[in-house]
């Protein structure tokens, strides 16, 4: 990934032919990966069925308001604060397109990834700012740890979302988003049956 294309990506895409071409030349750069679950560690064991309780998707409609993908929060029922500071992983190889900070969102980091040959921005919210050291343009690989969860007034928990382009990012112009839920996609590439699983015992 040239300087050229860094540039690019760190600035709002002005149309659909050129986000489209630099989002080619950027993936066929990526190596093909492995697909693994955004959470999970030697605390929370990735397959445990009883760990993540999940708030779920609900498509987005502008002035009415939605839920844009999935709350990850490790204290079932109690929507605690266990999993503070718990690793927020890459799900695949990507590209960082943008990290970034706002009061409601706290710290964001939103991956380029490829889906069935198409491209698929993966946004991680509600991470420690003091725990990210990425930037965008920074290649990733599966597994790679983006950051750690961070405090939460409703509880500590990574709030986990898709979306088919990154017209609209910022991440805060929410109604500007195509968002879709993550779940099944996550199923494509994972064990269904953990997916499901660890997704359980939902809200």
């Amino acid at each position: 990934m040239d300087d050229s294309d860094r540039d690019m990506l760190a600035l709002a895409l002005h149309s659909i032919e050129e986000a489209a071409e630099i989002v080619r030349r950027v993936l066929n750069d990526v190596p093909p990966d492995t697909w693994v679950f955004p959470v999970g560690s030697e605390k929370f064991p990735v397959g445990a069925d009883d760990y993540w309780y999940c708030a779920q998707f609900h498509t987005y409609v502008k002035n009415v308001g939605g839920h844009t993908g999935i709350d990850l929060n490790g204290d079932r029922p109690n929507w605690g604060n266990v999993d503070l500071g718990e690793p927020g992983f890459a799900i695949t190889a990507g590209i960082v397109h943008e990290v970034g900070y706002s009061q409601s969102w706290g710290c964001n980091v939103v991956l380029l990834v490829q889906h069935e040959e198409n491209p698929l921005w993966v946004r991680y919210a509600h991470l420690d700012r003091a725990t990210v050291t990425l930037k965008a343009g920074d290649p990733v690989r599966a597994g790679d740890k983006l950051g750690g969860i961070g405090p939460h007034p409703n509880g500590a928990h990574l709030h986990f979302d898709m979306a088919l382009d990154a017209f609209g990012w910022p991440y805060y112009r929410t109604s500007w988003v195509p968002w879709v839920d993550p779940v099944p996609i996550l199923e494509t590439h994972l064990d269904p049956l953990m997916v499901k699983a660890m997704l359980a015992k939902k809200k």
